[in-house]
């Protein structure tokens, strides 16, 4: 099977708006995206994209949100923020939709380096 596209990524233009933030190792058909903080070193997330086909064949994108972040921030991460980011940005996916929901873990994470 085919890798999947970010296409929906380049229709929103994230790579352009953020592009010392957005990281796509190989392209367009990367399996995964980085997003990454200029102003918090060490602080990177990192978006997996995967396909599940169910047993009649409907197929479903999953994306998993994986954090990459120093040991001293999950230390001082009192109300475990990073360790429930995964599951919150599941939900965000839900409510949001791919593109909405990219759009603002993107921001999130850069709205320092953007004001």
């Amino acid at each position: 099977m085919e890798a999947p596209s970010w296409s929906v990524l380049q229709r929103s233009g994230d790579e352009e708006k953020y592009p010392d933030a957005v990281y796509l190792s190989e392209g367009p058909s990367s399996c995964s995206m980085e997003i990454r903080s200029a102003s918090r070193p060490g602080f990177e997330l990192v978006i997996v994209w995967r396909i599940q086909i169910d047993e009649d064949g409907k197929v479903f994108p999953r994306l998993d949100l994986l954090t990459k972040v120093p040991q001293r921030a999950l230390e001082l991460d009192k109300n475990r923020a990073i360790e429930t980011a995964p599951l919150s940005f599941r939900t965000l996916v839900g409510l949001l939709g791919i593109e909405a929901a990219l759009e603002s873990l993107i921001k999130s994470l850069c709205a320092e380096e953007n004001n």
